[in-house]
C-alpha cells in the first residue's frame, strides 16, 4: 500500500515538474500586426504555423494568439495585397509585426469567377490589373476610357473625339464582330454599366448619313476615374467565358474605393489645368500670284486687300481651334469604419473648357460605399453614385453641305475672307462654301446633359465555416438608370438655313435607358488540409434587363427667334423602343494544391431575347490550368521567384443586334389613311449568337523575390457565326437579310516586362514595359466580298471591305493596276505593327516622385478624308510641297489619302512634391497627416508622319470597325496642370 501511495506521488511530482517544459515545448504565441506605410492595425491577417493546418487570424485591433504545437516555429503571415512574412519563433513571445504592401502584385486578387478570386500568382490567364495610382496617380483625366491609354497590354485604345467629355473605343485583342459589338462589357462593382453612345438628331441638320458620324461621347465619361480603386481587363474569351454571351469583346471589371477600419480620414485634392490644340497645320503660303494662279485674278485682288488692311491673312485654324479650355476639378473624401461597418463618402466637380469657343465638359458625382457585418451569418456591400454631367461639343464630323462640320467649312474658307460679324451683329455669307464657322461657333448648339443613378448590393449568407469548409450564398443586384437630353439648335439666319432653305432648325432628344442585373451564387470554399488539394466551388444563376426608349423631337422652318420645336412648321418625331432580356445559369470548379498546380473548369448556358430562339440556351465552356514551377519542392534556383506555366481555354458569345430576329413594319399614310408595311430589312428568326472560342498560352517568370519580372501570352481567338447582312433578290419582296454568315479570328502576342530597378531609403525606380500585336483575318465568308455598311464612304475614296482571307481591317479601294478596269484593292490596314508602352516611377528621398510614360504605335494606316476636303479647297498646307502636287494628279482617291499612321507619344509625365512629416506638423498641427503637390501633362508630344490633327481618329464613333477613318474631326489637347492634394 505505501510502495503504490509513493509512485502515484512520484507520478504527480514528475507531472507537475514538467509542466513548465511541457509548455515551453507547446505554448502560446501572441502578438499584433501592423502595415507599414502608416503603423496602422491590419485586422483579418491569415496567421498559420508553417507546415501545418494550425492557424487564426487577426482581430480587429491587428491582435492574435495561436498554440504552437513544438519550438522552434515559423509562423506565416499573409493577407491579400501585403507580402508574406515569415517570424521564426523559439518559445513562447509575444510578436509585433509589420507587414509591407505587396511591391510585385503577386498578392493581389484577380477574379477568375463572378464570386470568387484567386492570387495573381496562381492565375492562368493574363489578366491586366490597373490600379488607383497607375489611373489617375500621375495626372488629372477626364475619362476612365481615356485614363487607361498605354496601361494594359492587347488593347487598342482610339480617340473618336477630341471634345471635353471624350468619345473613346476600346479594343481588346483585335474585332469580335463586324456588324455588332466592339467595346467590351463593363461591369461598376458587380453592376452592368452602359456605355452607349447616343445620337442627338444633329445629323438632320447637317446633312450626314447615320447616327454614329454625330460626334456623340461614350456615356463611361459619367464615371469619376479618381472614385476607382482598380480596373481588372478579361481581354479574351479565355478569361471572360463565365460572363456568357456578354463577353464577346472582353469584359472590364472596375472597382470603386471602399471603406478601411481605423479613425476617418479625409482627403481633399485640387486641379487646375488647361486644354491647349496638340497640334497646328498651318495654312497654305499663299502670295498674290499664287493666288491668282490657283483661282482668278479677282480672288487675287480679295487677297490684296486683306494684306493692305490687315497686314495678315485669317487664320481661321487658330480662330475656331485656338481657344485654351481652363479645367478645374475639386475632390474631397472621407474613408473609415470600425469592426462592423466601413464606408467611403466621395464627392468631386470637374470643369472643362475646350480648345473651341463655347465647348467644354463638366461632371458633379457623388459616391457612398458601405460595407457592414450584420452578424457571422450576415454581411452586405452597398455601392451608389450619382453623376449629372453637360457637354457642349459644338459642329464637326462628317456632313453633306450642311454648312455646320468645321472641317468642311475650314476646307474651303479662303484665308483671305473677313467673315467676322459688323458692328450690328450680321455675320457675313461665307462665298465659298455654305456656312461662316464663326457664326456656328457663336450661335449654333450641340449640348447634352446626362443624369445617372447607379445602385449595386450585395448580401453574403455565411451558411458554413469550419476548419475546412466555408459555405456561403452571395445575392447581389445592380441597378443602371440613365437619363439622357440632347439640344442641337441652327438658327434661321444661318447661311444654309435662310429661306428658301429649311428655315433653322431645332432637335430635342429625351432618353432613357434602364438596366437591371441580379445573380445569385452559391460558393464553397474547402481549404487545403495537410497538403491537400484545395476547392472553390461555385453555381449560380444571373439574369440581365435591358431597357431603351429614346425620342427624338425636331423641327425646321422656325419663327424667328425661336428655339423650342412648337415653335417650328415642319416637325417629325422619332421614337425607338428596346427591351431585351438574358438569363443564365454557371458553375465553376478551381483546384489548388500546393500553391503548385491550379486548375479551373466551368460551364455556363444564356437565353437571350436577341436571339432567333429566345428559348434556346447556349453553353459557353472554360478550362484552365496553372504550373507554378517555382514552387514545386524540387526547385532549388533561389534566384528564380516565380516559374509558372499557363493555358487556358474559354468561350464566349454575343447575341445579334436588337431587331435582327424579326421583320420590321413601318407606318404608312395612304389617302389620309394609317396602315403599316414591310420595310426592307428581313428578319431571321434562326439566327444565332456569334460565339468566340479562345485558346491562350503564357508563362511568367519573376527574378530576385520578383523584383524583376515577365509575363508572355500568346492567343489564338475564332470568332463563328458572324451576322452579316446580305442582299435579296426583289422577287423576294425584301431587299436584305442579317444572318450568320462567316467566321473570324485574331491572333496575337503581348509582353509585359516590370523591373523594381531600385528599392532603397533614398531612392527608388520601377519601369515597366509592355510590348503587342494583333493580327485578324475573315475565315469563312458566305456572301460575296463587300464594303462594310456604314464604316466608310465607298470604294472609290476608300473603305473597310470585307474579305475571305484577308484582315477583317483592311481598307481597300478602287484601282486600275493592270489597265483591265477598276476593281477593289487593297490600299493599307488600320490594324498596327505592334504597340508598345515604356512607364516609368521614380522616387527621391521619399518626397519628390517624378513619373513618365511613353507610347509608340508601329505601323497601321489611316484614310485622311480631311485633306481630301482640303485638297478640294485649295487650302491644304502641303499643296505646294512634291507630295501636295503628285495627290492633285493622281486620279486614285484611295490611293491619295491613305496615311501611315504610327507615332511615338508622350502620353504622360508629373513631378510631385511630398512635404515631410516635420514640415506638415509645424505648418498644420496634427490635422494634416500629409500635403502633396506638382505638375503633370498629357499628350505632351507626339512624334509622327501623320499630316493631320491626330492619328488616332474614328469619324464613326466607338462601335463596329469605326476606327481610322478621319473626315474633319475635334482635334486633340494637350493638357498641363497644378494639383494639391491634403490628407486629414
Amino acid at each position: 500500500m505505501e510502495m503504490k501511495q509513493s509512485y502515484w506521488k512520484s507520478v504527480l511530482f514528475i507531472t507537475f515538474f514538467a509542466i513548465p517544459f511541457l509548455l515551453a515545448a507547446q505554448g502560446g504565441v501572441t502578438g499584433n500586426v501592423t502595415e507599414a506605410s502608416e503603423g496602422l492595425p491590419l485586422p483579418g491577417v491569415n496567421v498559420v504555423v508553417k507546415g501545418t493546418t494550425t492557424g487564426t487570424t487577426t482581430d480587429f485591433d491587428g491582435n492574435f494568439e495561436i498554440t504552437v504545437g513544438s519550438f522552434p516555429a515559423t509562423l506565416v503571415f499573409s493577407s491579400l495585397g501585403y507580402a508574406n512574412t515569415e517570424v521564426r519563433v523559439t518559445g513562447v513571445t509575444s510578436l509585433n509585426v509589420t507587414m509591407e504592401e505587396s511591391a510585385t502584385g503577386l498578392e493581389e486578387v484577380v477574379v477568375t469567377g463572378l464570386a470568387s478570386s484567386v492570387k495573381r500568382e496562381n492565375l492562368a490567364n493574363a489578366v491586366a490589373t490597373v490600379s488607383a495610382d497607375e489611373l489617375v496617380g500621375t495626372t488629372s483625366q477626364s475619362t476612365v476610357d481615356g485614363a487607361l491609354y498605354g496601361k494594359i497590354p492587347g488593347v487598342n485604345i482610339t480617340s473618336t473625339s477630341g471634345a471635353p467629355g471624350g468619345g473613346f473605343a476600346l479594343r481588346l485583342r483585335g474585332i469580335s464582330s463586324i456588324n455588332g459589338n466592339n467595346q467590351p462589357l463593363i461591369i461598376v462593382d458587380g453592376v452592368y454599366y452602359n456605355n452607349v453612345e447616343i445620337p442627338s438628331g444633329l445629323r438632320f441638320a447637317s446633312g450626314a448619313n447615320r447616327g454614329n458620324e454625330e460626334n456623340s461621347g461614350n456615356r463611361l465619361a459619367d464615371l469619376d476615374p479618381n472614385d476607382i480603386q482598380n480596373i481588372e481587363v478579361l481581354k479574351g474569351s479565355s478569361a471572360a467565358a463565365i460572363y456568357g454571351q456578354r463577353g464577346n469583346a472582353g469584359v472590364v471589371l472596375i472597382t470603386t474605393k471602399r471603406g478601411k477600419t481605423g479613425k476617418t480620414k479625409i482627403s481633399f485634392s485640387q486641379d487646375v489645368g488647361m486644354n491647349k490644340i496638340a497640334n497646328r497645320l498651318g495654312i497654305r503660303p499663299w502670295t498674290a500670284d499664287k493666288v491668282e494662279s490657283v483661282f482668278n485674278a479677282a480672288e487675287r485682288a480679295k487677297y490684296e486687300a486683306t494684306i493692305a488692311e490687315n497686314g495678315a491673312l485669317y487664320d481661321f485654324e487658330d480662330i475656331i481651334y485656338g481657344d485654351t479650355g481652363f479645367i478645374t476639378e475639386t475632390r474631397l473624401s472621407a474613408t473609415g469604419g470600425n469592426d462592423k461597418t466601413k464606408f467611403y463618402l466621395g464627392g468631386s466637380y470637374r470643369d472643362e473648357g475646350g480648345i473651341i469657343k463655347n465647348t467644354g465638359f463638366d461632371r458633379f458625382s457623388l459616391r457612398t460605399n458601405i460595407d457592414h457585418r450584420i452578424s457571422d451569418v450576415f454581411d452586405f456591400t452597398s455601392t451608389t453614385s450619382y453623376s449629372r454631367s453637360n457637354a457642349s461639343r459644338s459642329f464637326t464630323g462628317n456632313e453633306n453641305d450642311g454648312g455646320l462640320s468645321y472641317g468642311y467649312t475650314l476646307a474651303f474658307t479662303r484665308p483671305w475672307v473677313n467673315l467676322f460679324p459688323d458692328a450690328n451683329g450680321n455675320y457675313p455669307v461665307n462665298p465659298n462654301y455654305s456656312g461662316n464657322p464663326i457664326f456656328v461657333r457663336d450661335k449654333a448648339l450641340n449640348d447634352d446633359s446626362n443624369d445617372r443613378l447607379v445602385q449595386g448590393i450585395t448580401l453574403n449568407t455565411n451558411i458554413l465555416k469550419t476548419d475546412m469548409d466555408r459555405v456561403k450564398i452571395v445575392t447581389s443586384g445592380g441597378l443602371d438608370y440613365l437619363a439622357n437630353q440632347t439640344y442641337v439648335y441652327v438658327p434661321e439666319t444661318h447661311q444654309s438655313q435662310v429661306q428658301p432653305g429649311p428655315g433653322g432648325f431645332i432637335s430635342v432628344g429625351k432618353n432613357n435607358f434602364t438596366q437591371l442585373n441580379t445573380q445569385l451564387i452559391g460558393v464553397w470554399n474547402r481549404e487545403a488540409m495537410e497538403g491537400n488539394l484545395g476547392l472553390t466551388t461555385q453555381l449560380g444563376i444571373a439574369y440581365l434587363y435591358q431597357e431603351s426608349n429614346l425620342v427624338n423631337s425636331r423641327g425646321s422652318l422656325l419663327a424667328a427667334g425661336q428655339t423650342s420645336v412648337d415653335q417650328s412648321v415642319n416637325q417629325v418625331i422619332d421614337q425607338f423602343r428596346s427591351e431585351e432580356k438574358d438569363f443564365g445559369y454557371f458553375g465553376q470548379v478551381e483546384g489548388n494544391y500546393k500553391d503548385q498546380i491550379i486548375a479551373t473548369v466551368g460551364y455556363r448556358v444564356d437565353k437571350s431575347t436577341r436571339n432567333g430562339d429566345p428559348n434556346k440556351f447556349y453553353g459557353f465552356p472554360k478550362a484552365s490550368l496553372a504550373l507554378n514551377i517555382a514552387n514545386f519542392d524540387f526547385w532549388s534556383l533561389e534566384s528564380v521567384s516565380q516559374l509558372k506555366l499557363r493555358a487556358a481555354y474559354g468561350e464566349t458569345g454575343s447575341p445579334a443586334n436588337y431587331g435582327s430576329t424579326f421583320t420590321s413594319l413601318g407606318a404608312n399614310n395612304i389617302g389620309g389613311n394609317i396602315g403599316q408595311s414591310v420595310v426592307g430589312s428581313k428578319g431571321d428568326a434562326l439566327v444565332k449568337p456569334e460565339t468566340a472560342s479562345e485558346l491562350e498560352f503564357g508563362f511568367d517568370v519573376g527574378i530576385f523575390d520578383n523584383k524583376l519580372s515577365l509575363e508572355a501570352t500568346y492567343y489564338d481567338k475564332k470568332v463563328k457565326d458572324l451576322i452579316l447582312t446580305r442582299a435579296l433578290p426583289s422577287s423576294s419582296g425584301f431587299t436584305q437579310e442579317t444572318t450568320n454568315l462567316g467566321d473570324l479570328k485574331n491572333s496575337g502576342v503581348e509582353l509585359a516586362l516590370k523591373a523594381f530597378v531600385f528599392d532603397n531609403e533614398n531612392f527608388s525606380w520601377n519601369s515597366a514595359v509592355q510590348w503587342y500585336r494583333n493580327r485578324s483575318e475573315v475565315t469563312r465568308l458566305e456572301v460575296p466580298a463587300f464594303p462594310q455598311p456604314g464604316a466608310g464612304f465607298g470604294l472609290g475614296l476608300g473603305t473597310f471591305f470585307i474579305q475571305e482571307g484577308q484582315s477583317a481591317t483592311q481598307l481597300v479601294g478602287n484601282l486600275n493596276l493592270d489597265g483591265t478596269g477598276t476593281k477593289p484593292t487593297k490600299v493599307g490596314d488600320v490594324e498596327p505593327d505592334f504597340q508598345m508602352a515604356w512607364s516609368n516611377n521614380l522616387t527621391f528621398f521619399k518626397q519628390f516622385d517624378v513619373s513618365f510614360l511613353f507610347q509608340w504605335k508601329k505601323g497601321g494606316e489611316n484614310l485622311n478624308l480631311s485633306t481630301y476636303l482640303s485638297d478640294l479647297g485649295q487650302v491644304t498646307p502641303d499643296l505646294d510641297t512634291p507630295d501636295g502636287q503628285a495627290r492633285l494628279v493622281s486620279t486614285a482617291n484611295a490611293v491619295r489619302f491613305v496615311e501611315p499612321a504610327g507615332y511615338l507619344r508622350l502620353r504622360e509625365a508629373a513631378i510631385h512634391y511630398s512635404l515631410s512629416r516635420n514640415a506638415v506638423e509645424n505648418l498644420f498641427g496634427s490635422t494634416v497627416e500629409g500635403v502633396k503637390f506638382g505638375f503633370s501633362g498629357k499628350n505632351i508630344f507626339t512624334i509622327t508622319d501623320y499630316s493631320s490633327y491626330d492619328p488616332e481618329v474614328s469619324v464613326n464613333g466607338g462601335s463596329g470597325l469605326s476606327t481610322g477613318i478621319e473626315v474633319g474631326p475635334f482635334p486633340s489637347a494637350r493638357q498641363f496642370f497644378f494639383s494639391l492634394n491634403v490628407n486629414f
